[in-house]
């Protein structure tokens, strides 16, 4: 029972690692932030689910890092969708439909070099622990964990496993073996 319990915190342990943030009638989700040769960017997906259409655009102000030493940038620009901005680094106004993910990229003038920020925030909501990859590099593939052992009565299977921060962060399947 014990080692259920330690399990079910891990499932929902992990839950609590998505960088998902409510915005503008539905939900952003962070991608990955990389360095290319003139910055960083940062990469999301936005998913309409509060209205079945809706004309968008987004403000840079609103997406913010924070560096190791504790001082915040603000996006330089935004794009949205069709990868333009405006003179003041505001995105161009597309409108979408519900249920449809959508790109949103945010810009930031900053070391390509860098390595992770200290947090990453969309309308002063952060993230802490950002790792920024450097470009071209691809994401590290999900690997299928071997069954953890000393579980009785079921047998779990680790799968997805993703590196979020110093975490990882996996889907657990738990099933009983009687």
């Amino acid at each position: 029972m014990k080692n259920l319990m330690a399990v079910m915190g891990l499932i929902l342990a992990s839950t609590s690692f998505a960088q998902t943030w409510d915005a503008n009638d539905g939900k952003l989700t962070l991608v990955g932030c990389y360095g290319k040769q003139d910055g960083v960017y940062c990469d999301f997906s936005f998913t309409l689910t509060k209205k079945q259409t809706s004309s968008l655009y987004w403000h840079k102000g609103d997406f913010k890092v924070f560096k190791q030493d504790g001082a915040s940038d603000a996006a330089d620009h935004v794009t949205f969708m069709d990868d333009k901005y405006d003179v003041f680094g505001e995105s161009s106004i597309q409108e979408i439909i519900a249920n449809v993910p959508v790109k949103v990229q945010a810009y930031f003038n900053i070391p390509s070099s860098t390595a992770s920020f200290r947090a990453l925030a969309f309308d002063n909501v952060k993230f802490d622990n950002i790792p920024v990859r450097a470009y071209g590099v691809a994401s590290k593939v999900p690997t299928q964990l071997p069954a953890a052992p000393g579980v009785t009565g079921f047998a779990i299977s680790l799968s997805n496993c993703q590196l979020q921060g110093q975490n990882y962060v996996c889907v657990a399947t738990l099933t009983p073996t009687k």
